[in-house]
C-alpha cells in the first residue's frame, strides 16, 4: 500500500533516520534515483499518532495570531480551529485528510455542517493563511518521473534536490521543486511554480524538537508569491508544541 504524503508526516521526524538508512542500505549512493528516495520518504512514516497544540502567524497587517490542535497520524490529519481564533472557545471550523490505500478525502466542518473539498479548491487558503489544502495534501509526491537536479545545502546540511512535473499541470501546480535531506530523509524545503514557470509558493522547516527520544516539526515558514508585479509575497508561520 502507498502511503500518501502529507506535509506535516513527511517533515515529522520520528526515528526517520534509522528507517531512512535501512531504505537506502543496499544502494549505492552514486546509484539512487529520484523514484528510490521519494519512495524511502514514503516508507519512513510509521503508525504512531501525536497530537500537537499549535498557532499559525500570518505576517500581515490586521491579521492576528491563530490557535489550532492538530491530530497526526499515518491516515488521518485532523485540524481543528478555534470561535473568534480564541483556544479558549469551542470549535468552530474541523479540517480532515483521510488517507485510505490509494486514495484520499479531504473534509471541511463549520458549525457542524460538512462539506467534501475537491481537488478544484485546493489551492483555496486556510482560514485566510497562506496554508492551503494543497500543501497538506502534497500530491506532488506521487507524481510520476520525478528527477534529481542536484546536491544542494538546505537547512543545515546536503539534500537532494528533485523535480516533481504535474501531468495535469492545468490542475495545481506546474512543476515543485523538493529538497530531501540526506542526513533524515526528511523533507526539508520545497518550491511550488505555476505555468509560467513562476515562483508561487515555498515552504522550509525552520526547527525541529525532541520528544521521548522522536524529532517532530516545530517551526516552518509558508511563503505565497503573488502572480503579478504589483503586489508583494505574503508569509505564515506555523508553530507546534507537542501535547504531553
Amino acid at each position: 500500500m502507498v502511503k500518501f504524503i502529507k506535509i506535516l508526516a513527511v517533515i515529522l521526524l520520528s526515528n526517520i533516520f534509522a528507517a531512512f538508512a535501512t531504505c537506502l542500505s543496499q544502494v549505492n549512493e552514486s546509484q539512487l534515483d529520484a523514484k528510490q528516495i521519494l519512495s524511502a520518504v514514503r516508507g519512513t512514516y510509521g503508525d504512531k499518532s501525536q497530537t500537537f497544540r499549535g498557532e499559525i502567524r500570518p505576517r500581515r497587517i490586521g491579521f492576528k495570531l491563530i490557535p489550532l490542535s492538530i491530530t497526526l497520524s499515518a491516515k488521518l490529519i485532523r485540524l481543528e480551529f478555534f470561535k473568534s481564533n480564541r483556544s479558549d472557545m469551542d470549535v468552530d471550523e474541523v479540517i480532515e485528510f483521510e488517507f485510505v490505500d490509494e486514495s484520499y478525502n479531504v473534509k471541511r466542518i463549520i458549525n457542524g455542517v460538512s462539506e467534501k473539498i475537491n481537488s478544484l479548491k485546493f489551492n483555496e487558503r486556510i482560514r485566510s493563511t497562506d496554508l492551503t489544502y494543497e500543501d497538506l495534501v502534497m500530491r506532488f509526491i506521487e507524481w510520476p518521473d520525478p528527477k534529481i537536479l542536484g546536491v544542494e545545502k538546505a537547512k543545515g546540511g546536503k539534500a537532494w534536490k528533485i523535480r516533481c512535473t504535474n501531468p495535469d499541470p492545468d490542475n495545481g501546480y506546474s512543476f515543485v521543486d523538493a529538497w530531501i535531506s540526506q542526513r533524515s530523509g526528511a523533507l526539508v524545503r520545497m518550491n511550488g511554480y505555476n505555468a509560467k514557470n513562476k515562483l508561487v509558493k515555498s515552504f522550509e522547516v525552520d526547527s525541529v524538537q525532541q520528544y521521548k527520544g522522536d524529532w517532530y516539526l516545530e517551526m516552518m515558514n509558508v511563503r505565497t508569491y503573488p502572480t503579478d508585479n504589483k503586489s508583494k509575497p505574503t508569509s505564515s508561520f506555523l508553530k507546534l508544541e507537542i501535547e504531553k
